[in-house]
């Protein structure tokens, strides 16, 4: 059975031709996002930051809560706003409040993309089909390794660490479970994106020339000098999220899907974010900003093609001015010479070294370590609340079977290839320019694992988020299709075991 034939619910009575609810509160469900910042930014100004460790998840739950059946395509627009920003909001708390090595605000995203749950489960039958097939073992080798993580980490550390693992799995399949209303979640997020890299994007280029003391304030209290001084003009670019790396590939990622989108904010969104990922000084995202363009080249259709071009040549030409700054581009250039002289570079000996002591290890690890014993929720394994020995892990080709073990690998890996098959067979869907750059878009981040496991976190939603909104354009693609087949098959006189008829009673419904 076609998928086309498997979720006609999700088009039904209950959503409008917006694509909105059709009953509830649908005013409140608009004005609920604006709503929530509004109230988050209150205190903020009025030095009175602290309060948010409370308003914060507890608002950003009930908007939530309201847009996760009411408004698919608002309540994926807003978890993307919780991604981009709910690491400058902790830092702003942590300034006006008091440093906490441990902030409730950070669970927030993760705890509103566990709404999804709710509405996976609904559709469980769905899973049986074989689009969506491969989200089974996927959650299953995750399951396995929680199970296994409760045992040697405890339930707080593993019960975290599915969080940062599931939450990105099952935000794509949400999306694509919405493949009725597409057009709605595609343009929602679109718009959320054009936005928030003018934001985090400008944000960035503020932060490299004048430095904010709360985020200068944050740098000293972690300790991460891998970002640089928290000076101006000596800082790698984190922008508005933890560190570097993450904003990196979200800029990357960002950039992928920008030539999808309309509007006179679109060149400024795309320079800015530009900028900002050149100064972050992330030569792997780099590197998958190359992949994307070049692969959207190959795979947009052809009167998208010079569009690309023009938009890569004008972004070009808006980095020049800040090219033209001595000290950034000192920076940018000597860092860009590291990747001509690898052997000389600190960064790639360290990984290098990595790969070769850890390899057989990681390799070999059959039951696996467990989620919680690796990344931040080693936090939660300490009384101190500081990080653990295996919080920096370099590799995510080889995180996954130290971490999930064999079985839960082997879960995980089959799943995700199932899928990505499943997105890049063409199949008679039309050409659609969005789709192509999700499809960049996942293929990026998935082929970055050999620098960092880029499959959890924000860089996660990234890449299961665009995979289902791969699958959801295929989907509605091909039901449009079908649609538009409808006026010739009633035309003919199909007999009542035709299967033309079985798409003809579809479509109807």
């Amino acid at each position: 059975m076609s998928l086309a034939t498997a979720t006609p619910e999700l088009g039904g009575a209950g959503y409008g031709a917006a694509g909105h609810a059709t009953s509830g509160l649908p005013s409140i469900a608009r004005l609920a996002p604006t709503l929530f910042w509004v109230l988050v930014a209150l205190p903020v100004l009025m030095g009175k930051a602290g309060l948010l460790e409370i308003v914060f998840p507890v608002g950003a739950l009930a908007t939530g809560a309201l847009l996760v059946t009411r408004d698919p395509a608002r309540f994926a627009a807003f978890t993307w706003w919780l991604w981009f920003l709910t690491p400058e909001v902790r830092r702003l708390v942590d300034y006006q409040a008091g440093w906490s090595v441990i902030s409730p605000v950070m669970v927030t995203p993760f705890a509103v993309g566990a709404m999804t749950w709710l509405v996976v489960a609904q559709y469980l039958p769905m899973l049986r089909y074989r689009a969506y097939f491969g989200f089974v073992p996927v959650m299953a080798g995750l399951f396995y390794a929680y199970v296994n993580g409760i045992s040697q980490a405890g339930m707080a550390a593993a019960t975290f660490a599915l969080l940062n693992w599931l939450v990105p799995v099952t935000l794509g399949l949400y999306v694509a479970l919405h493949w009725p209303i597409y057009p709605q979640i595609r343009d929602a997020v679109l718009r959320a994106f054009v936005l928030g890299l003018t934001l985090v994007g400008g944000y960035g280029l503020i932060q490299y020339f004048v430095m904010p003391p709360w985020d200068a304030r944050w740098l000293i209290n972690v300790g991460m000098t891998n970002q640089g001084m928290p000076l101006p003009m000596q800082v790698r670019v984190f922008s508005t999220l933890n560190s570097s790396g993450p904003l990196a590939f979200l800029l990357v990622t960002g950039l992928a899907v920008l030539p999808a989108a309309r509007g006179i904010l679109v060149p400024v969104a795309g320079a800015l974010a530009l900028g900002s990922l050149m100064l972050s000084l992330v030569r792997a995202a780099w590197l998958a900003g190359l992949f994307v363009f070049v692969w959207l080249l190959l795979t947009m259709p052809g009167r998208h093609r010079v569009r690309l071009v023009a938009v890569g040549i004008g972004l070009v030409l808006c980095s020049l001015p800040l090219l033209s700054v001595p000290l950034v581009n000192q920076a940018i250039v000597s860092r860009f010479d590291t990747l001509n002289s690898m052997e000389n570079d600190r960064s790639y000996q360290e990984r290098q070294e990595f790969y070769g002591r850890f390899l057989i290890q990681a390799l070999t690890e059959v039951r696996g370590a467990g989620l919680g014993t690796v990344d931040t929720a080693t936090k939660l394994t300490n009384e101190d609340g500081q990080l653990g020995v295996m919080a920096y892990f370099d590799s995510g080709i080889l995180r996954v079977p130290y971490e999930l073990g064999w079985p839960g690998t082997l879960g995980y890996v089959v799943g995700i290839v199932a899928l990505m098959v499943g997105l890049l067979r063409r199949g008679g869907a039309p050409p659609d320019p969005f789709a192509r750059c999700a499809e960049a878009a996942a293929l990026t981040i998935l082929a970055c694992m050999v620098f960092e496991h880029t499959l959890v976190k924000v860089t996660g939603v990234g890449f299961w988020f665009f995979l289902g909104m791969g699958m959801a354009a295929k989907n509605h693609g091909l039901a449009s299709r079908l649609a538009a087949q409808a006026p010739a098959l009633l035309a003919n006189d199909l007999g009542p075991n035709d299967p033309r008829r079985k798409d003809e009673q579809w479509t109807e419904a």
